[in-house]
């Protein structure tokens, strides 16, 4: 896909994720990472891992049944594995364990496509998250003890150390809402678990680059990562209109109406729409019902904050995740994606501040540009007397979908009643799924199929 979109205007690079907290970096993910922090940090997370599997010293062993944490973490910011439309990862950010809890008492794996080696206990070890870390099986006391939410994850698969040190402080600042208010289906390929001996050697000594199949990424060489999108014009078959908005649409008569009262009619439509404005487009065509799950519907909105100083190479790092005190939950280093984002003398940064109805934004406009200026300065990133050249905010009101335990059945309440009126649902905010831009691509690819197979089923009208 690079290759045809991009050809030779891409530039691949190996990845550079950090952690900042405790006033130092560690590699991403932290759990694997501890090298440097404060010994009594370290203590309390190594500590934490220990008993979260095996219980306290004066607890018994518990029952070999239990969870398989694969996967990496986002932006992700949370992970990620992948990128948000800008191009950084979520790793999701950009950060964001790999299947569904199931009646077992554990997490089914679901996308680890490679053969596991094992360790000297005959476990899997599975490195899902490509940075070099081997995740493994983490035995819970028992299937009852099966964590019932996110944050009960957080405690029963990393420790009270690790929770407490950065997962618990992060996550919440990055979904904004209370994190025993998300269930844990999301976590696919997201969260890394490393082995316990590979926790304690991140421990003794710094962690080597990252290896595995994102160690690197590729990034537009010149464009941005508009660049890839733009790699599909030439492609095109049909007609394409830019700078239009869908002000309603309606099912049974099969017409979208755009924002200049121009009516388009469809045989098959496939939405990228965040799925509760699709939804209240539709009007009282949409069964009660159907508005009410979408309006159920909540998710985390981002500020993104683009900052350009006037001193070049403030860092040599991609993304960078703040656990602690600072406004934003990570940046992302546009200024290190390509040695084109930057004109000459300068460097590019975006500072991610997620908000939401129980975490609102504390200023707005350039109170809060500066909020996040101050907060460059704080950590080491700029100095207090490097220019800034630009500034500007980016508002993305959709931008993580939360996971809370009534999205299930609102999601597919809404998708039952949508598929029969060839409404096909595409990418991260209309399927209302935890999706990185790879996952996106082939959400499209998908819809797709799914629109042609229809289009070829339909009987043909007579003359």
């Amino acid at each position: 896909m690079y290759g045809k979109l991009l050809g030779d205007n891409v530039h691949w690079q190996n990845r550079e994720a950090w952690i900042y907290s405790n006033n130092v970096y560690t590699r991403y993910p932290f759990q694997g990472s501890l090298y440097g922090l404060p010994p009594q940090v370290i203590k309390e997370c190594i500590m934490g891992a220990i008993e979260a599997r095996y219980g306290k010293p004066d607890q018994p062993k518990p029952a070999s049944n239990g969870v398989h944490a694969n996967g990496n973490s986002t932006n992700g910011h949370a992970k990620t594995n992948g990128a948000h439309s800008n191009g950084n990862g979520h790793g999701k950010s950009n950060g964001h364990t790999n299947g569904h809890a199931n009646g077992s008492g554990r997490i089914s794996r679901l996308t680890c496509e490679f053969k596991a080696p094992v360790n000297d206990k005959g476990d899997e070890l599975l490195d899902c998250c490509g940075d070099g870390i081997a995740e493994a099986t983490v035995p819970l006391a028992a299937a009852k003890d099966e964590p019932k939410n996110f944050e009960e994850f957080i405690y029963k698969v990393w420790g009270a150390g690790i929770a407490k040190h950065f997962a618990i402080p992060y996550n919440r600042k990055i979904w904004a809402v209370p994190l025993d208010e998300m269930e844990t289906s999301w976590l696919g390929g997201r969260v890394p678990l490393p082995d316990l001996g590979e926790m304690i050697e991140g421990a003794l000594s710094p962690k080597p680059k990252p290896m595995g199949p994102n160690a690197r990424f590729g990034y537009p060489l010149r464009g941005g990562f508009q660049a890839l999108m733009d790699g599909f014009l030439p492609l095109l078959n049909g007609t394409l209109r830019l700078n239009s908005r869908v002000k309603t649409v309606s099912p049974s008569r099969r017409i979208v109406t755009l924002d200049d009262g121009m009516e388009v009619s469809y045989q098959q439509l496939i939405s990228t729409m965040p799925l509760p404005v699709l939804i209240r487009s539709m009007g009282q065509e949409a069964p009660t019902a159907i508005k009410e799950a979408a309006a159920a519907l909540r998710y985390t909105s981002v500020c993104c904050v683009n900052l350009g100083f006037g001193r070049e190479k403030l860092t040599d790092k991609h993304w960078i995740y703040y656990p602690e005190d600072t406004l934003f939950h990570r940046i992302f280093v546009q200024g290190n994606a390509s040695p084109h984002c930057n004109p000459p003398g300068g460097f590019g940064i975006t500072c991610e501040i997620t908000y939401g109805p129980n975490k609102p934004l504390p200023c707005q406009g350039e109170a809060l540009i500066q909020r996040c200026i101050d907060d460059v300065v704080k950590v080491g990133i700029a100095r207090a007397e490097d220019p800034v050249w630009a500034a500007n905010i980016v508002d993305m009101p959709h931008a993580y979908v939360v996971y809370d335990h009534a999205r299930p059945k609102n999601v597919a309440l809404i998708r039952e009643w949508l598929d029969p009126h060839d409404i096909h649902l595409a990418g991260r905010y209309s399927e209302w799924e935890y999706y990185n831009s790879d996952h996106a691509f082939l959400a499209g690819k998908k819809a797709a199929e799914s629109a042609q197979g229809r289009l070829q089923d339909a009987p043909v009208a007579s003359a």
